[in-house]
């Protein structure tokens, strides 16, 4: 018995003759008689009386034809599943990122990829990049965003984008005057400081003590996007990636700094899992759309 004789014995149900049958399959009509023949062998029971060139099922053929209904339906489901695996729109998809890009860059990039893969399905994990790298290690995510490299041996990381962080000032601010703000412009301003565990928040005190450079930290969070806010209430100055500064684009004045402090996004994923094909889709679109948004095409910040 196989699937075949199965599908054969469905559209007899249905047609009523092997005529019908033939067309509902798009066989010929001896191929349709040819499958009835062999799944009556191989199940040993008659299931069709030939009555005026009809086939007229047996009671064993009508206690049969429900759950064959159920197989046929079944594997009529697989194959449009399977279609639309093949075509990048089903499966699931967890990501975990960190918050800056969360905010803003992920869901832009996000518009366009559900436009083109409408049956795909996302979860979006916010978190801190060692938060993520430990959901990927434990393989409680698909990938993850994250703004620093990890070593692990479970873990491939790989660094897809590379831009440099910006100082931000409220828009009355006299930096609202200079298209670049050097770090020696610091100097006594209030300043809004990243968590201490921040790579950014690293970088900024090794240039502004280079620089031989005092500011005040009146205020400091762990999140670059509560650091505008706290800018865009007249609070102090900042220095934070641009994609957080994007955000808050007409409420803050946002001038590129120097010397330039690198603002990373690394892709994380685990090495014993194999990506799956909308992996793979949002792994090489996101890195194309990163690359646009640089040439002035889509635009992420």
């Amino acid at each position: 018995m196989n699937y075949k004789q199965l599908e054969a014995f469905r559209a007899v149900m249905e047609a009523g003759t092997v005529t019908g049958a033939s067309e509902i399959l798009h066989i010929a009509q001896p191929s349709v008689s040819a499958h009835i023949a062999n799944l009556e062998h191989a199940l040993k029971i008659p299931l069709f009386i030939r009555r005026a060139g009809r086939l007229v099922p047996t009671a064993e053929a009508m206690l049969l034809n429900v759950e064959v209904g159920r197989i046929v339906k079944g594997m009529a489901r697989i194959r449009r599943l399977a279609g639309d695996i093949r075509q990048l729109e089903a499966g699931r998809l967890m990501i975990g990122v960190y918050p800056a890009l969360a905010s803003i860059v992920l869901p832009r990039f996000l518009k366009s990829f559900a436009g083109h893969h409408p049956k795909a399905r996302m979860s979006i994990f916010p978190a801190a990049s060692l938060r993520i790298a430990e959901l990927t290690a434990n393989k409680e995510i698909d990938l993850g965003l994250i703004q620093m490299p990890v070593v692990d041996p479970a873990i491939a990381c790989d660094l897809i984008f590379q831009t440099e962080c910006v100082c931000v000032a409220p828009l009355d601010h006299a930096f609202a005057n200079d298209s670049l703000i050097f770090a020696p412009q610091l100097e006594g301003q209030e300043f809004i400081a990243l968590g201490r565990e921040d790579r950014t928040r690293q970088d900024i005190e090794r240039a502004l003590d280079s620089a031989g450079v005092a500011v005040d930290h009146r205020f400091e969070t762990p999140f670059a996007d509560t650091a505008c806010a706290l800018v865009a209430q007249g609070l102090g100055v900042s220095i934070v990636d641009p994609f957080s500064a994007a955000r808050w684009e007409g409420k803050l004045t946002v001038r590129p700094f120097s010397p330039g402090l690198l603002c990373d996004i690394y892709m994380v994923r685990n090495r014993a899992q194999v990506s799956s094909m909308l992996q793979q889709a949002f792994e090489r679109e996101f890195r194309t759309a990163l690359e646009e948004n640089l040439s002035g095409g889509t635009r992420l910040f």
